[in-house]
């Protein structure tokens, strides 16, 4: 499945200054870096120098980010690919033996807790088949059918199981609900059913974890927050079942309510997240600053950047940049300067598409009409 860091986050851009084939500097930013030793002596003056500190630290890494190369490849990222894949079938086959553990642990208690737990094993079972299966199909190009990729397939696919685990959620609270109303209730849960779920929650924290090391890329950031979520989750089913068994049988349906709207904040919150991502969300300054610097420094025929936009397209970018050429330039000239820009904002890690206007002037009214209503 095609996997791709969320955000260009050059940890080893730091060795951009003296990497070969570095970016042009003719701003000399590389100059404007302070050196280590100097902020070390800011630090030293205390509290009242953080800000000034953390200012020249956001302005470091900033500079070093603009003269990376854009063919920069992060040697780190690139062999994180493989342990995400395998983040990907570790998380599927755990959700399959933690499912029907959880099943027969909420069948044989009668734990409203541990069924919303249950059902919330059942839809992570879903949720990383919907990931492979959307991954899989992202892969097989149809240029005719799908001419810029199916890579938005991925976002879709967690927007689709979001809403599910939204329902799944409602439907819990309701559930519980009635059992409250009903006034009864037995809860009985063994020692192998704590064993069971000890098990669980160790089997989801290691998960947690490892995929928490590889948060960059959209499908384990999801899957992290799947598996953190799921060891409060069922912390919080324990919980409340032990309550339910010593003290009130009642008290077992208010954890299943509360547990059921946990899942359901978490998982409207990262559907809204996603569905920000489909529409076209603007990149942030970071990004916007790198495409305007590769755009600037592109070629010494490009007089000005006119426009410079990225917005997302799935958990990746399109770019759109407008560039003023001389009035006298050839077309074959200024075409070859406008495809080599587009060549070459294409090769940056988080970018789809990039679209280069050529123009012989800055001061004429927006080009597109249709802003968005």
């Amino acid at each position: 499945m095609p996997l791709s860091p969320r955000f260009y986050t050059p940890s080893a851009a730091e060795h951009a200054a003296t990497a070969p084939g570095s970016m042009p500097d003719p701003m000399n930013l590389r100059s404007r870096i302070m050196p280590d030793d100097e902020l070390e002596a800011l630090r030293r003056q205390g509290a009242k120098s953080r800000k000034l500190v953390k200012y020249y630290e956001t302005q470091n890494e900033l500079i070093r980010t603009l003269l990376t190369p854009v063919h920069y490849v992060d040697e780190d990222v690139t062999a994180r690919l493989g342990m995400v894949r395998g983040a990907m079938y570790a998380s599927v086959v755990a959700n399959i033996v933690l499912f029907m553990l959880q099943l027969w642990v909420a069948v044989s208690s009668g734990s409203l807790s541990l069924f919303a737990t249950m059902a919330d094993a059942f839809m992570d079972l879903a949720s990383n088949t919907v990931l492979l299966v959307a991954g899989h199909a992202a892969t097989r190009e149809s240029p005719f059918k799908y001419p810029v990729g199916k890579t938005r397939l991925e976002t879709a696919g967690i927007i689709v199981f979001a809403s599910l685990m939204a329902t799944l959620s409602f439907q819990l609270i309701i559930e519980s609900g009635r059992t409250l109303l009903g006034q009864q209730h037995t809860v009985v849960i063994s020692f192998a059913n704590l064993l069971c779920i000890g098990f669980a929650i160790l089997l989801k924290a290691a998960l947690f974890v490892y995929c928490h090391y590889l948060r960059m890329f959209p499908s384990t950031s999801i899957l992290a927050i799947d598996h953190r979520n799921d060891v409060i989750l069922n912390l919080t089913a324990v919980f409340f079942s032990l309550l339910g068994q010593h003290v009130n049988p009642l008290v077992d349906p208010v954890g299943g309510i509360v547990i059921a709207m946990l899942i359901m904040h978490s998982w409207v919150g990262v559907a809204m997240e996603q569905i920000k991502l489909i529409v076209g969300r603007s990149a942030d300054a970071a990004f916007l600053q790198r495409i305007t610097y590769i755009t600037c420094v592109h070629d010494d025929r490009v007089l000005k950047v006119d426009t410079c936009r990225a917005y997302t397209m799935g958990s990746n970018f399109f770019v759109e940049v407008d560039i003023v050429l001389e009035p006298q330039m050839s077309l074959l000239e200024a075409h070859d300067v406008g495809e080599a820009l587009q060549m070459k904002l294409e090769e940056l890690p988080m970018v789809d598409r990039a679209f280069v206007h050529l123009d012989y002037e800055s001061t004429h009214p927006p080009e597109h009409r249709k802003m968005g209503m």
